[in-house]
Protein backbone atom coordinates (compact mmCIF):
# COMPACT_ATOMS: atom_id res chain seq x y z
CA UNK A 1 0.00 0.00 0.00
CA UNK A 2 2.79 2.38 0.91
CA UNK A 3 4.56 1.57 -2.39
CA UNK A 4 1.43 2.50 -4.37
CA UNK A 5 1.13 5.78 -2.54
CA UNK A 6 4.80 6.57 -3.22
CA UNK A 7 4.45 5.75 -6.92
CA UNK A 8 1.38 7.90 -7.28
CA UNK A 9 3.12 10.74 -5.52
CA UNK A 10 6.12 10.55 -7.89
CA UNK A 11 3.85 10.49 -10.95
CA UNK A 12 1.95 13.51 -9.63
CA UNK A 13 5.14 15.45 -9.08
CA UNK A 14 6.39 14.67 -12.62
CA UNK A 15 3.07 15.74 -14.16
CA UNK A 16 3.19 18.97 -12.17
CA UNK A 17 6.74 19.74 -13.36
CA UNK A 18 5.79 19.01 -16.99
CA UNK A 19 2.77 21.28 -16.80
CA UNK A 20 4.88 24.08 -15.30
CA UNK A 21 7.56 23.84 -18.00
CA UNK A 22 4.92 23.66 -20.76
CA UNK A 23 3.16 26.70 -19.39
CA UNK A 24 6.40 28.77 -19.54
CA UNK A 25 7.21 27.77 -23.16
CA UNK A 26 5.88 29.99 -26.02
CA UNK A 27 5.93 29.11 -29.68
CA UNK A 28 7.25 32.07 -31.66
CA UNK A 29 6.21 32.16 -35.29
CA UNK A 30 8.74 33.24 -37.78
CA UNK A 31 7.94 36.56 -39.39
CA UNK A 32 9.58 39.54 -40.99
CA UNK A 33 12.90 40.61 -39.50
CA UNK A 34 13.27 44.17 -38.28
CA UNK A 35 16.27 46.22 -37.26
CA UNK A 36 16.39 47.14 -33.65
CA UNK A 37 16.97 50.85 -32.93
CA UNK A 38 17.81 51.82 -29.40
CA UNK A 39 16.81 55.39 -28.63
CA UNK A 40 18.18 56.87 -25.47
CA UNK A 41 15.84 58.88 -23.37
CA UNK A 42 16.26 62.61 -23.95
CA UNK A 43 18.31 62.13 -27.17
CA UNK A 44 17.77 64.71 -29.89
CA UNK A 45 19.32 64.22 -33.35
CA UNK A 46 21.73 67.01 -34.34
CA UNK A 47 20.61 68.91 -37.42
CA UNK A 48 23.31 70.10 -39.79
CA UNK A 49 23.36 73.85 -40.12
CA UNK A 50 22.78 75.18 -43.63
CA UNK A 51 25.76 77.06 -45.05
CA UNK A 52 25.26 80.80 -44.95
CA UNK A 53 25.83 82.51 -48.29
CA UNK A 54 28.48 85.19 -47.89
CA UNK A 55 27.77 88.29 -49.93
CA UNK A 56 30.92 89.92 -51.23
CA UNK A 57 30.51 93.65 -51.54
CA UNK A 58 31.77 94.98 -54.86
CA UNK A 59 33.26 98.44 -54.62
CA UNK A 60 32.12 100.65 -57.45
CA UNK A 61 34.97 102.33 -59.29
CA UNK A 62 34.20 105.89 -60.38
CA UNK A 63 36.16 106.80 -63.49
CA UNK A 64 37.87 110.20 -63.48
CA UNK A 65 36.61 113.01 -65.69
CA UNK A 66 38.95 115.24 -67.76
CA UNK A 67 39.31 118.77 -66.44
CA UNK A 68 39.48 120.47 -69.84
CA UNK A 69 37.48 119.83 -72.99
CA UNK A 70 39.01 118.67 -76.29
CA UNK A 71 42.20 117.60 -74.53
CA UNK A 72 43.17 113.89 -74.39
CA UNK A 73 44.40 112.53 -71.05
CA UNK A 74 46.29 109.31 -70.43
CA UNK A 75 44.30 106.98 -68.15
CA UNK A 76 46.34 105.21 -65.45
CA UNK A 77 44.48 101.95 -64.70
CA UNK A 78 46.39 101.16 -61.50
CA UNK A 79 45.87 104.55 -59.85
CA UNK A 80 42.54 105.34 -61.56
CA UNK A 81 43.60 108.85 -62.46
CA UNK A 82 44.33 110.96 -65.54
CA UNK A 83 47.71 112.28 -66.65
CA UNK A 84 48.03 115.40 -68.81
CA UNK A 85 49.90 115.14 -72.08
CA UNK A 86 52.44 117.62 -73.37
CA UNK A 87 50.75 120.65 -74.88
CA UNK A 88 52.84 121.67 -77.92
CA UNK A 89 52.44 123.56 -81.17
CA UNK A 90 53.22 122.14 -84.60
CA UNK A 91 53.67 124.10 -87.78
CA UNK A 92 52.36 122.90 -91.12
CA UNK A 93 55.37 122.94 -93.46
CA UNK A 94 55.32 122.33 -97.19
CA UNK A 95 58.45 120.91 -98.78
CA UNK A 96 59.02 120.71 -102.52
CA UNK A 97 61.75 118.97 -104.50
CA UNK A 98 63.10 120.52 -107.67
CA UNK A 99 60.47 123.26 -107.71
CA UNK A 100 57.77 120.66 -107.31
CA UNK A 101 58.74 118.57 -110.32
CA UNK A 102 59.61 115.66 -108.07
CA UNK A 103 56.57 116.10 -105.86
CA UNK A 104 55.81 117.83 -102.60
CA UNK A 105 54.71 116.98 -99.11
CA UNK A 106 53.10 118.67 -96.16
CA UNK A 107 54.29 117.80 -92.72
CA UNK A 108 53.73 118.81 -89.13
CA UNK A 109 56.86 119.89 -87.32
CA UNK A 110 57.22 120.69 -83.61
CA UNK A 111 60.17 121.58 -81.45
CA UNK A 112 62.22 119.08 -79.37
CA UNK A 113 63.20 115.62 -80.53
CA UNK A 114 61.24 113.91 -77.73
CA UNK A 115 58.38 114.55 -75.35
CA UNK A 116 58.85 115.08 -71.63
CA UNK A 117 55.66 113.09 -70.93
CA UNK A 118 56.52 109.40 -71.31
CA UNK A 119 54.84 106.05 -70.64
CA UNK A 120 55.93 102.44 -70.69
CA UNK A 121 54.64 100.44 -73.65
CA UNK A 122 51.59 98.40 -72.72
CA UNK A 123 48.97 96.49 -74.68
CA UNK A 124 46.01 98.43 -73.32
CA UNK A 125 46.79 102.11 -73.59
CA UNK A 126 43.66 104.18 -73.02
CA UNK A 127 42.98 107.91 -73.22
CA UNK A 128 40.00 109.91 -72.00
CA UNK A 129 38.67 113.02 -73.67
CA UNK A 130 35.85 115.40 -72.86
CA UNK A 131 34.02 117.32 -75.59
CA UNK A 132 31.74 120.33 -75.56
CA UNK A 133 28.87 118.18 -76.81
CA UNK A 134 28.81 119.47 -80.39
CA UNK A 135 31.16 116.82 -81.81
CA UNK A 136 29.34 114.17 -83.84
CA UNK A 137 32.28 112.06 -85.06
CA UNK A 138 35.30 112.55 -82.84
CA UNK A 139 37.64 110.55 -85.11
CA UNK A 140 37.14 113.07 -87.92
CA UNK A 141 38.35 115.98 -85.78
CA UNK A 142 41.28 114.51 -83.92
CA UNK A 143 44.06 112.32 -85.32
CA UNK A 144 46.84 110.33 -83.66
CA UNK A 145 50.22 110.47 -85.42
CA UNK A 146 53.53 108.78 -84.79
CA UNK A 147 56.18 111.47 -85.10
CA UNK A 148 59.78 110.85 -86.11
CA UNK A 149 62.71 112.74 -84.54
CA UNK A 150 64.48 114.79 -87.18
CA UNK A 151 67.39 116.72 -85.73
CA UNK A 152 65.97 118.80 -82.89
CA UNK A 153 62.38 118.45 -84.09
CA UNK A 154 59.59 115.86 -84.35
CA UNK A 155 57.93 115.55 -87.73
CA UNK A 156 55.21 113.56 -89.46
CA UNK A 157 54.06 113.62 -93.08
CA UNK A 158 50.39 114.59 -93.40
CA UNK A 159 49.92 114.69 -97.18
CA UNK A 160 52.08 113.94 -100.22
CA UNK A 161 51.79 114.89 -103.88
CA UNK A 162 53.57 113.22 -106.76
CA UNK A 163 55.52 115.37 -109.18
CA UNK A 164 55.90 115.21 -112.91
CA UNK A 165 59.09 113.15 -112.53
CA UNK A 166 57.35 110.62 -110.28
CA UNK A 167 60.06 110.81 -107.67
CA UNK A 168 57.92 111.23 -104.59
CA UNK A 169 59.90 111.57 -101.41
CA UNK A 170 59.26 108.86 -98.83
CA UNK A 171 56.82 109.84 -96.09
CA UNK A 172 57.92 109.90 -92.46
CA UNK A 173 55.82 108.91 -89.48
CA UNK A 174 52.33 107.47 -89.80
CA UNK A 175 48.69 107.92 -88.93
CA UNK A 176 47.35 105.56 -86.25
CA UNK A 177 43.69 104.57 -86.22
CA UNK A 178 41.69 104.32 -82.99
CA UNK A 179 38.13 103.78 -81.82
CA UNK A 180 36.01 105.91 -79.51
CA UNK A 181 33.62 104.69 -76.82
CA UNK A 182 31.25 106.92 -74.86
CA UNK A 183 31.58 106.41 -71.08
CA UNK A 184 29.23 109.22 -70.02
CA UNK A 185 27.67 112.35 -71.45
CA UNK A 186 30.35 114.25 -73.43
CA UNK A 187 33.08 111.93 -72.07
CA UNK A 188 34.78 109.41 -74.33
CA UNK A 189 37.37 106.67 -74.12
CA UNK A 190 39.97 106.42 -76.89
CA UNK A 191 41.03 102.82 -77.49
CA UNK A 192 43.96 101.76 -79.66
CA UNK A 193 43.73 98.57 -81.73
CA UNK A 194 47.45 97.85 -81.45
CA UNK A 195 50.29 98.08 -78.99
CA UNK A 196 52.29 101.22 -79.49
CA UNK A 197 55.97 100.71 -80.15
CA UNK A 198 58.62 102.89 -78.59
CA UNK A 199 58.58 106.32 -80.15
CA UNK A 200 57.02 109.78 -80.24
CA UNK A 201 53.29 110.35 -80.63
CA UNK A 202 50.78 113.18 -80.63
CA UNK A 203 47.04 113.85 -80.90
CA UNK A 204 46.34 116.66 -83.39
CA UNK A 205 43.11 118.59 -83.86
CA UNK A 206 42.58 118.75 -87.63
CA UNK A 207 39.16 120.37 -87.78
CA UNK A 208 40.56 123.17 -89.91
CA UNK A 209 43.41 122.04 -92.15
CA UNK A 210 43.76 125.54 -93.59
CA UNK A 211 45.58 126.62 -90.45
CA UNK A 212 49.34 126.91 -90.39
CA UNK A 213 49.71 126.05 -86.72
CA UNK A 214 48.11 123.18 -84.81
CA UNK A 215 47.85 122.17 -81.17
CA UNK A 216 49.44 118.81 -80.45
CA UNK A 217 48.99 116.76 -77.28
CA UNK A 218 52.23 114.83 -77.37
CA UNK A 219 53.67 111.91 -75.43
CA UNK A 220 56.42 109.33 -75.75
CA UNK A 221 56.50 105.56 -75.33
CA UNK A 222 59.60 103.92 -73.85
CA UNK A 223 60.18 100.31 -74.76
CA UNK A 224 60.11 97.74 -71.96
CA UNK A 225 61.39 94.26 -72.81
CA UNK A 226 59.07 92.57 -70.27
CA UNK A 227 55.93 93.72 -72.13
Amino acid sequence: MKKNITFVTIVFILLSLYSSVHAQTKIIKKGAKYDTIIVKKGYKPIKKAKPVAVQVSVKEIVLPVPEYINQPYYFDHDKNNLIKLENANALMVTKKKTLGLKGAKQLLSMDAASSKIRFVAKKDIVFFIKTSGDVIDLTSYIKLYEFVPVGQKREVTVTTKEGMLNNKEEAIGRLISFSVKMISKDNYQIQLPEQLAAGEYGFVWVKNMELKEFTVFAFGIDWKSSD
